[in-house]
């Protein structure tokens, strides 16, 4: 027996090895801002304005309650902290260190992409006045909205990371989507994104991370494997 089988590396089940994913992801990330400058073209009055004004017109006291409670609880400071415990908790009591540098570094990729798209494009928020945002976002960074980017990421590590092809893959691609759509709505419920800016967040998110994966599947996790601190912090594999 070898000694990476005698060590007790929980085995990976990410799947997009392909070189191919780097252009795919390339061509992702084109597309992204493509959209975001085109919406950013036709000012603060984006015809996708419209999907904002018509949900702030249905707001009620437990919906804004749900939509400040995502802003908060997945803004920065909320989502370093659900990151660093995922990661922690698999480093620490899993005793999966590959599984824990594989999560974190992928949510982080499609999360700080969405920080590029802020930068390159540059978006004013949805007008105050006419969207009566439930809380004050001032600045150029609209586009695209780094909470729905930050789920998107999540949901992406958590289908590849810690399930299994199968069903119990399907069904939780399928709460993903879910989540990541819940997230998404909620930042048009409470006035602070146009819909361009969500469906930008996925996008990006989702270039940024398959151009990772190709890198990290080919280069880096193999190397990873063989490096005498993960040796050290992975459990010995009982012998039979």
């Amino acid at each position: 027996m070898t000694e990476r089988m005698m060590r007790g590396f929980v085995p990976l089940y990410l799947q997009l090895r392909s070189w191919f994913l780097i252009p795919v992801g390339v061509v992702l990330f084109a597309l992204t801002l493509t959209i975001g400058l085109v919406a950013k073209s036709y000012g603060s009055y984006s015809p996708d304005l419209a999907v904002d004004v018509e949900m702030s017109e249905a707001r009620n006291p437990v919906l804004n309650a749900i939509g400040l409670g995502i802003h908060y609880g997945l803004g920065p400071l909320g989502a370093v902290i659900i990151l660093a415990g995922i990661c922690a908790w698999l480093m620490f009591i899993r005793r999966a260190p590959i599984q824990s540098l594989a999560f974190g570094s992928i949510t982080a990729v499609g999360w700080l992409s969405s920080e590029i798209g802020k930068f390159t494009v540059s978006r004013l928020r949805p007008p105050h006045d006419v969207v009566h945002a439930l809380i004050a976002e001032p600045g150029h960074d609209s586009f695209p909205s780094g909470h729905t980017a930050f789920a998107a990421a999540l949901a992406w590590a958590v289908i590849l990371v810690l399930t299994r092809p199968g069903i119990q893959r399907r069904w939780t691609i399928l709460a993903g989507v879910l989540f990541t759509a819940v997230v998404a709505l909620s930042r048009l419920y409470i006035g602070v994104h146009y819909p361009t800016d969500v469906i930008g967040s996925v996008l990006i998110s989702t270039g940024g991370i398959l151009i990772w994966l190709a890198l990290w599947n080919n280069l880096l996790e193999p190397r990873l494997r063989n490096t005498r601190l993960l040796t050290r912090l992975t459990p010995t594999a009982p012998t039979t």
